[in-house]
């Protein structure tokens, strides 16, 4: 039933289920004014039909008829009312009339008029109810501008491929690991570590936490995805229960039930059960022992996640009421009562799981830079370094026996990998999350019949999400050019130790001061 819902969520499946709403409660109301007051009504016809009605006697003065010298009473009348379309469109019977007991016409009434006046007070009798049956949906009820889940899981997919660097940084193959092992850090590999003044700071401040920060962040475009994927979700399961509930309400209008015991709305936790599959990454031995490289702020966000996790489990229908006015309301409630069993307040409270998880990750960007604890030689990372005079040597084992200890042509490749190829990863890098919804245009809601908009707001957590996609993107701008600066600097350095003349001299200052620049 679910699927099947979902699937008629069109603009055309949407004006179906209400207009079955609508004629179910035209139905309904019309039994709760003769047979809701007495079993023994005089009550004859059906929606497709018609129907014939008495509001003043019950059928048992027609059994009387064929008695000898039975009279009628003079005040005994009959309402006739038209049948109901089966579709909004379809050509409508207007009206509809009294008769005295003889069949004579003594009033008539448009049951479709907008006023309620006139006579026997059933003027619009019709009418009011797909008005009352459109206003309970607003919002709800409208495809065009209710959040698309397909366009957020779309968006999911471009930022997962476009984060995917970030996450196989450290990779064999890939131009850090490949730069390390030029400059000797990888452990277990092939020369060893080179060392000299000129590099010692660079390496132990910048590429050898590199590491922790790229795989920090790719945590951080995890969860960003994530969220989309949860937001996609969440959305997806609103749009079946909208049609979940008028389903439910019509049947309930109908005598059959209102769907009792079977889910129309699904609990929050979309979000968070999308972010509680984002792993904690594991670094590889580069410049030191993986242990030593501490991922901070991704275990701090995958911590704040693992605390929120909650399971997504059905809410029962709980469309209620014996009259029509009554089972209406039920609907309402259901949507949005502002209690914590209605689909608004799931809404809500998916979308707070998604602010709050933001807002942790803006803190720690906001808040949190790489620490370097030069004598334990650990590192702890977060989303962004703190690197202050980057080039100063303060590496507690430098060799003794060898102050310089240089391959140049390994310098130099090394500073080429830096400058062309990581720097351009993580240029591309940003370019991909740049374009990951830089508008919120996908994130609009409807407003409801009240004026507020469904969730969180008219964009909903696309604020906050927003501002950690633009920090994301802002930290991999910086570290890219930083990047670059460091890769000529390394060149810089080879060719000043390779030549050590005045122009080699030169160039290394104008180098270091261009590496200073990008660390201020």
């Amino acid at each position: 039933m679910a699927d099947e819902r979902r699937e008629s969520y069109t603009r055309a499946g949407i004006e179906q289920m209400k207009w079955g709403l609508a004629r179910a409660a035209i139905d309904r109301d019309l039994q709760d004014r003769t047979l809701g007051k007495s079993s023994l009504c005089c009550y004859a016809g059906s929606a497709d039909e018609g129907y014939r009605v008495s509001f003043d006697h019950d059928k048992t003065f027609h059994d009387r008829e064929n008695e000898p010298g039975y009279e009628p009473r003079p005040w005994m009348t009959h309402h006739h009312f038209p049948p109901i379309p089966r579709t909004r469109n379809e050509t409508k019977y207007r009206m509809g009339w009294q008769e005295d007991y003889q069949g004579k016409r003594i009033a008539e009434f448009d049951v479709w008029a907008e006023t309620k006046s006139g006579s026997a007070g059933f003027q619009g009798f019709y009418g009011k109810w797909p008005a009352r049956v459109d206003k309970v949906f607003t919002g709800w009820a409208d495809p065009d501008h209710i959040p698309y889940e397909k366009n957020f899981w779309e968006a999911a997919t471009r930022l997962r491929d476009a984060i995917k660097p970030l996450e196989t940084v450290p990779d064999s193959g890939e131009p850090y690991y490949l730069a390390c092992r030029s400059l000797g850090l990888v452990q277990g590999s092939s020369p060893g570590r080179m060392w000299a003044p000129q590099i010692n700071g660079p390496i132990d401040r910048f590429v050898i936490p590199l590491q922790g920060t790229l795989l920090n962040l790719g945590v951080l475009g995890e969860m960003l995805a994530a969220q989309l994927e949860g937001l996609g979700n969440m959305w997806r399961s609103t749009r079946i229960s909208v049609m979940e509930i008028g389903g439910h309400a019509t049947l309930r209008m109908s005598g059959r039930g209102g769907g009792d015991g079977q889910a129309a709305i699904k609990a929050a936790g979309w979000v968070v059960g999308a972010m509680g599959l984002v792993a904690l990454p594991t670094p590889v031995s580069i410049g030191l022992g993986a242990a030593g490289l501490v991922l901070a702020a991704a275990d701090a966000l995958v911590d704040d996640i693992k605390h929120k996790a909650k399971e997504v489990y059905d809410i029962p229908a709980s469309i209620e009421g014996a009259t029509a006015e009554e089972i209406i309301r039920s609907v309402e409630t259901t949507l949005d009562s502002g209690q914590i069993l209605d689909l608004e307040t799931q809404i809500q409270l998916d979308e707070s799981d998604s602010s709050d998880t933001l807002q942790v990750a803006l803190r720690h960007i906001e808040n949190d830079k790489a620490v370097y604890d030069a004598a334990a030689n650990v590192y702890h990372t977060f989303f962004t370094m703190n690197v202050i005079d980057v080039r100063t040597d303060s590496h507690p084992e430098t060799p003794q026996d060898a102050d310089i200890s240089v391959e140049f042509e390994r310098l130099r490749a090394a500073g080429k990998t830096f400058a062309d190829e990581l720097g351009e990863e993580l240029r591309a890098v940003s370019r991909g999350v740049h374009e990951v919804y830089s508008t919120d245009s996908s994130w609009l809601r409807p407003e409801l019949a009240g004026g507020r908009a469904i969730g969180l707001g008219p964009t909903g957590p696309w604020p906050q999400w927003n501002g950690v996609r633009t920090a994301l993107a802002r930290i991999l701008d910086v570290t890219s050019s930083q990047v670059v600066e460091l890769g000529e600097y390394l060149i810089a350095v080879a060719n000043y130790l390779e030549r050590a003349d005045a122009s080699a001299k030169e160039a290394l200052e104008k180098a270091g001061q261009e590496l200073d620049k990008t660390f201020k």
